[in-house]
């Protein structure tokens, strides 16, 4: 794994890979992390450090004979937080145009909102910290879709 920690670095050095500064004002900058056979890297979410990310595996594996296998591999999207917030946003509107709402009553919304809904950003809310400006569109849309008929009704 030595071998593949100095490609790295020298990636790093040719800003291939751009890392990750720690700290305020620290001009300590880390790329990746080895343990034992465990391998995180880090690089930023353009398409060009990923393609010389996938180059420099390429490269390690022909020439240390080690497959590296891209199956038991996952990427994670760092700071990605106005595209995870578009996707929390499309899903939820998909959820709402499946349902016919002219049906339902104020306990039946509810319950879809409490059911439903409030699962989606769930698990995205326990891996990355949310914008609040999502969580505000979020309660938005929840909050429109309990009240949207209810005037004349309920």
């Amino acid at each position: 794994m030595e071998g593949l920690g100095r490609m790295l670095d020298k990636a790093k050095q040719l800003q291939w890979l751009k890392g990750f500064d720690v700290g305020r004002g620290s001009t300590i900058n880390i790329s990746h992390l080895l343990y034992a056979d465990d391998t995180l890297i880090f690089c930023g979410a353009d398409r060009s450090q990923v393609l010389y990310l996938n180059l420099t595996l390429l490269i390690f594996e022909a020439i240390s004979g080690l497959h590296i296998n891209m199956l038991k591999s996952i990427i994670y999207p760092v700071n990605e937080g106005q595209s995870s917030g578009q996707k929390l946003y499309e899903k939820f509107k998909k959820k709402l145009a499946s349902w016919q709402l002219q049906y339902l009553s104020m306990g039946g919304r509810l319950t879809l909102i409490s059911s439903v809904l409030d699962s989606i950003p769930t698990y995205q809310m326990s891996l990355f910290p949310m914008l609040s400006k999502v969580l505000k569109q979020l309660d938005k849309i929840r909050r429109n879709f309990l009240w949207e008929l209810s005037m004349g009704r309920d």
